[in-house]
């Protein structure tokens, strides 16, 4: 049978020493230790009756003995009165150790008095009966099989570990650590002599093993110095013992040691010990393993396995609460009630996280209207949902990049967006606005080879300005692609006319910018929560609000309005289902949404958004260019020599030709349709009676010019320009 080890102090005690303290416990050293001066008011409160002053000290069994416990003496043979102090955190004593313990003290002592205290100095339990039936009664099995399988299991430990240098969490000198110890024992007796500790860092706990995509991690927590709260950090396993590694982990505020040695060691313990349970790494938040991320990396709701945000919005500040789901209610919903544009924005704040329950695309709202409108009151109100408005919105003058990786940040979420306009480039702005919905992030390749893991993203954004994107972009000449205004959707802003108790629209609005800055970020929680309880009721709402939406329209409508009135479906059921918390009517909130879908189509118009752009762009071109760059038929000589860039021939009325009409060169043509897809523009034209179709099959859209008009027969477009006559003046 193996020596034992003497308990940390043991060799301390006097010799036929007759009582001791034993003080047993993850913490035992922390009270073994540390002076009264130096201890935090939680430990004086937790326990008042620690042995300072005493020239004695107590017996330590901390985590690294308790494994142990068959290995150690942990008592003098010649004791007989004991007091074992809990130093655990209050917990109970795990396992079996308080019966190896009094086994101990019933056949290697003379121990007759055994107690038990807690923490605070409190009796648990006089166990000097039950200390002595295990010395009389020989025979107990029980006891004899789990001394035996502890044996087992901490024998080959000790042997194989306990003598070598090891790392465990101790506080010395005041300084709480992980510390690597290096035990010196008599080869003789196999007593520890002395222990020689070195400091590697803060306590710092391995909680499991991280997986994304693309990398694995070490996913650890620990109390920064100063900290209320604890930190959870996945640290990519490529960087563990790197300079990369230890520069996050200090960033975070882990204090690390500057020795490289022991940083080695450090990083080995971190490798191999610890919790191995698998976590999910993500950088995107939102919808995640049954629960719902913020963007601060606050979850909502229990995930399926464990789940760590490893990314940041760069205004994750703002996303905390103040005020209740009542005050909210009392406070903005109720003045914000018949208000068309206010609800709007509420209902798209609420739809971000129907997104990804719907399997919905990435969608918008653009506001627009004069300074005094309201277009700020509305965002501060919208924005009220999940955070301090001011805090969380975002800016347009941002580089693409920037917002998109601040979209893969706040996946499913709401991402407000400040006026356009307001120092922003219009062709950065229409990058911008279409990267942010496409959903998707640039490629990029990887340091070691390959490529990195690609962002991916949906939101739901509100953009406000005093002119609509479309408009916006057009004043700098930058061409607004149709797909885009089906995305950002442009709706005018349609000013508070319901003030509620208010004297004017400035009370009100003044009371509601700032109530939003007083009353955010509960009722968006209330909500997710609601929606994780409920995702196929989501389902089914709106399946069937969206067959109302789509029978209201003209059976002429566009797919591209189609496809509109499904997103507004979306921002209805959000409202619809969400009336338990904004108070709302459910004809309120259906009559909010089509007065805004109505503005829309307003300016969108009811076909496709192509199918206007092309018809406007090659009118105007032809109305533009009809003087100065056509020659008349029937040809008149003189002005035919001072035409410098002919685009081919209008055709006049006569008594032969009761409608004007252009022969346009090809290369005219292509300047006409300005960047239009070929195709797609004959296409439109042809439908809408502007192009005249040809006969033949390789040449579908271009005829040939009279004979008499030009000799050569030159092949050209016929278009007929729309001419509209002012309704006051009288055909004919």
């Amino acid at each position: 049978m193996s020596k034992l080890i003497s308990a940390p102090n043991l060799l301390k005690q006097p010799s036929e020493a007759t009582e001791c303290k034993i003080f047993i416990g993850s913490q035992a050293w922390d009270f073994a230790k540390l002076p009264m001066a130096e201890r935090t008011q939680a430990e004086i409160e937790l326990n008042q009756a620690l042995p300072t002053g005493e020239n004695i000290p107590p017996i330590v069994l901390s985590e690294r003995e308790i494994n142990n416990l068959t290995a150690y003496r942990i008592a003098p043979p010649s004791v007989q009165y004991v007091e074992l102090h809990r130093a655990n955190k209050a917990e109970a004593l795990k396992g079996n150790t308080l019966t190896i313990i009094c086994d101990f003290l019933a056949k290697r002592t003379k121990a007759t008095t055994v107690y038990q205290y807690d923490e605070a100095e409190n009796l648990i339990e006089d166990l000097s009966n039950y200390v002595q039936r295990l010395r009389t009664d020989e025979s107990t099995q029980e006891i004899a099989e789990l001394i035996t399988e502890s044996s087992k299991a901490s024998i080959s430990d000790d042997d194989k570990n306990k003598r070598q240098p090891y790392i465990e969490k101790r506080t010395t000198n005041g300084i709480k650590g992980l510390y690597r110890v290096m035990p010196k024992f008599d080869n003789t007796t196999g007593k520890l002599l002395s222990e020689r500790e070195e400091w590697l860092s803060d306590v710092v706990d391995v909680i499991g093993i991280g997986r994304s995509d693309s990398e694995d991690f070490i996913v650890l927590e620990w109390k920064p110095e100063g900290s209320k709260d604890k930190i959870k950090e996945a640290l990519p396993l490529e960087y563990l013992g790197e300079r990369e590694g230890w520069k996050l982990l200090k960033k975070r505020g882990l204090k690390i040691t500057t020795k490289s040695n022991l940083r080695n060691e450090l990083a080995d313990y971190i490798q191999n010990t610890g919790d191995r349970k698998l976590w999910t790494i993500t950088n995107a938040t939102g919808w995640q393993n049954g629960a719902y991320i913020l963007p601060n990396g606050e979850i909502i709701g229990t995930p399926e396995t464990p789940v760590l945000f490893r990314s940041q919005s760069a205004s994750f500040a703002g996303y905390d609460t103040k005020g209740t789901l009542e005050s909210w209610q009392e406070e903005i919903a109720q003045y914000v009630n018949k208000n068309p544009s206010m609800m709007l924005g509420v209902a798209v704040a609420l739809s971000a996280p129907l997104i990804e329950i719907l399997g919905a695309e990435s969608f918008g709202v653009h506001l627009f209207g004069g300074s005094t409108a309201g277009k700020t009151t509305t965002a501060n109100i919208a924005s009220s949902i999940y955070g301090h408005p001011e805090k969380t919105r975002l800016s347009w003058n941002a580089t693409s990049l920037g917002l998109t990786n601040e979209a893969s940040a706040r996946n499913d979420c709401f991402m407000p967006l400040d006026e356009i306009g307001q120092g922003s480039a219009r062709k950065h702005v229409e990058q911008t606005a279409y990267a942010l919905f496409n959903g998707v992030g640039k490629i990029q390749g990887a340091r070691e080879g390959g490529n990195r893991e690609l962002q991916r993203w949906r939101i739901m954004a509100f953009s406000t300005g005093e002119i609509d994107l479309e408009g916006y972009l057009s004043a700098g000449g930058v061409k607004t692609n149709a797909g885009q205004l089906v995305r950002l959707l442009n709706v005018p802003i349609k000013q508070a006319l319901v003030y509620h108790k208010f004297n004017d629209g400035k009370a009100h609005a003044d009371h509601l910018n700032q109530a939003s800055k007083a009353h955010y970020g509960v009722v968006g929680r209330e909500w997710i929560k609601w929606l994780i309880e409920h995702r196929q009721d989501v389902i089914e709402q709106y399946n069937a609000i969206k067959i109302r939406w789509l029978d209201r329209l003209p059976t002429d409508a566009s797919g591209q309005v189609q496809r509109v009135a499904g997103r507004f479906a979306i921002l209805e059921t959000a409202l619809q289902l969400s009336s338990h918390l904004t108070l709302w009517e459910s004809q309120d909130n259906s009559e909010a949404l089509i007065q805004s879908f109505n503005e829309w189509v307003n300016i969108f118009g009811l076909h496709s958004r192509e199918e206007k752009q092309v018809i406007e762009q090659v009118n105007g071109w032809l109305l533009a260019n009809a003087e100065g760059r056509f020659i008349r038929f029937p040809i008149d000589e003189k002005q035919k020599q001072t035409i410098a860039n002919i685009a081919g021939y209008r055709m006049m009325l006569s008594d032969s030709n009761d409608t004007e009409h252009f022969y346009l060169y090809p290369i005219a043509f292509d300047e006409a349709i300005n960047g239009h897809p070929k195709n797609q523009a004959c296409q439109i034209l042809a439908d809408n009676g502007i192009l005249k179709k040809g006969n033949e099959t390789r040449y579908k859209y271009q005829l040939k010019i009279p004979h008499k008009v030009d000799p050569k027969r030159t092949r050209c477009y016929v278009l007929y320009p729309i001419i509209e006559q002012d309704e006051d003046e009288p055909e004919g």
